[in-house]
């Protein structure tokens, strides 16, 4: 158990990513140098605009996150995982593009990944498909309503939890408005984060993660924190002032790192983490590693 407190885990990260119109490109290696480097390289503070951004930059910001998403191979994640130390990382399959048990079989034989499942009612047998993928070795549940393309009010969200409840595992819920593709399709709003209220009330017993805390939006996860003691923080695309406000919502058992690789260096991500404990040893375990652990080990 002490060995797990100081393990480093990454709560969030992406193999084989593919979504409309993005294939995987062995060739890329190296993330990409335009606003999302920027970005980083800011800590993720933005001095140019608040909220969403203008329309030039979202652009800008979308075709540089497919051409990460394209270096999402399992060889690139081992290897930035070993670049920036990080022991083990948290994988997460997006349906319709992958199916139920896709993430056991990315994972198998490579003890340093965890896989989560996922599930889509374009699917067949995906009730089926989800119990099999947790009883062969999953630890959770991905949903992400933009990608996937249904409302977080969906009744299938409900339909999924009572199926994925019984297990006691963790959900990561996509949180915050966002473009994945150059010209818009429509669906960013399914991001809001608020509107997961009926679902995480509705399956209290069930670990509720935010990934990214809501992004341009981090007050509606942090207001979602304050409220359910099911819902955990995210810190992937957040600066460090937010990270520590997250810890003084939620408590340093609800707040862990994440970094969204590819569309994210993980480095970044767990710099901030740890700054945001300062010299608080204990914090800094639970918030680069164990609380993520605690969920799914």
């Amino acid at each position: 158990m002490e060995g797990e407190m100081t393990m480093i885990v990454d709560a969030h990260t992406h193999m084989e990513a593919i979504i409309h119109g993005v294939s995987l490109d062995p060739r890329r290696r190296k993330m990409t140098r335009l606003l999302m480097w920027n970005f980083e390289l800011m800590g993720f503070n933005n001095p140019l605009w608040r909220g969403e951004p203008p329309e030039w930059a979202r652009i800008v910001i979308a075709m540089e996150g497919q051409l990460r998403i394209s270096m999402s191979s399992k060889d690139n994640l081992l290897r930035f995982m070993d670049r920036n130390g990080i022991d083990r990382t948290v994988v997460h399959p997006i349906a319709p593009f992958a199916a139920p048990g896709d993430n056991l079989k990315l994972c198998a034989g490579e003890p340093r990944l965890i896989p989560f499942t996922c599930a889509h009612p374009s699917q067949d047998r995906w009730e089926e498909g989800v119990k099999e993928a947790m009883e062969g070795g999953c630890k959770g549940l991905k949903i992400h309503p933009i990608l996937q393309r249904l409302a977080p009010e969906d009744p299938f969200y409900f339909d999924l939890l009572e199926v994925f409840a019984p297990y006691g595992r963790p959900v990561m819920a996509h949180a915050g408005e966002f473009d994945y593709y150059i010209v818009k399709d429509g669906y960013s709003a399914y991001g809001d984060t608020l509107r997961y209220e009926k679902l995480i009330a509705a399956f209290p017993q069930v670990p509720f993660i935010l990934g990214h805390m809501g992004l341009y939006f981090p007050d509606k996860g942090l207001d979602l924190a304050r409220r359910y003691e099911n819902v955990y923080l995210e810190t992937s695309f957040q600066p460090l002032r937010k990270v520590r406000e997250a810890v003084g919502v939620a408590g340093r058992e609800r707040v862990m790192f994440g970094s969204d690789w590819p569309e994210s260096d993980s480095k970044y991500a767990l710099r901030i983490a740890r700054k945001a404990a300062g010299e608080d040893a204990d914090l800094r375990d639970r918030i680069t590693g164990a609380n993520i652990l605690a969920l799914v080990s």
